[in-house]
């Protein structure tokens, strides 16, 4: 299987194996995304953030020119809800 959640996950495990590819993945994520075959375009910005196991971080996605306000279709799909609903 490939995709990009699964060169995701083998770019995790190998900097989980590796710490000098773990710190160039933390200062320079676009290069070493490009690396395992998930290149980004110019104008997106990538930061990777190490979690410790007592954190959880949520982003909230930017609002949409013009439309601040979600619909309920909209707020199924926001990364982690239905992960959140599952699991409390």
């Amino acid at each position: 299987m490939t995709g990009p959640k699964n060169q995701l996950a083998a770019l995790f495990a190998a900097c989980g194996k590796n710490d000098a590819l773990k710190a160039r993945f933390m200062a320079d994520p676009k290069v070493v995304l490009a690396e395992y075959d998930m290149p980004m375009p110019d104008d997106i910005v990538v930061k990777v953030v190490e979690d410790p196991e007592n954190r959880m971080l949520i982003t909230l996605p930017a609002p949409r020119d013009g439309d601040t306000d979600l619909s309920d279709d909209d707020l199924g799909n926001v990364a982690g809800g239905p992960l959140l609903q599952q699991q409390f």
